[in-house]
Formats: C-alpha cells, structure tokens, sequence
C-alpha cells in the first residue's frame, strides 16, 4: 500500500504550522488594535529618515537618507 500524495502534504502542513508557527507575533486570532500616536510617530521618522535601496543581487536593505538627495523614493 503506498501512501498517497495528499498525506504527505497534510503532514507537511501539520509540521508547519504546530512546529514552525506563525509567520508573525501575538495571536492571530485576536482583533487587529489601531495604532498609537508613538507609533505613528515613529513609523513617520523612519520613512523620512530612511531609504529602501535594492542592491544588484536583489536584496533590499535600509540606508540613512543623505541630505543631498532628500527626495529619493522607496525603491
């Protein structure tokens, strides 16, 4: 007797979701909460402090905005 494909992937999905978990943190299952004034705040200083630059071999990584190019965009 051989086991049929669909076994398979439904210890697959088993493993990856009793042992690896959520791909976030909290629950899930819980309300999502507005967010706060600090938050916001920060969230907003980040963005006008920071840069998303994508390099050559396509990883994004984060740059300190120079003061001579203040209007450069998210890549």
């Amino acid at each position: 007797m051989s086991r049929s494909p669909r076994t398979g992937r439904a210890l697959t999905d088993w493993l990856a979701r009793h042992l690896l978990g959520p791909a976030q943190v909290g629950d899930s299952r819980e309300p999502a909460r507005p967010t706060t004034e600090q938050e916001h705040a920060r969230e907003q200083e980040l963005r006008s402090t920071l840069v998303r630059v994508q390099d050559a071999n396509g990883r994004t990584y984060l740059v300190e905005r120079s003061a001579t190019q203040p209007d450069e965009r998210d890549v």
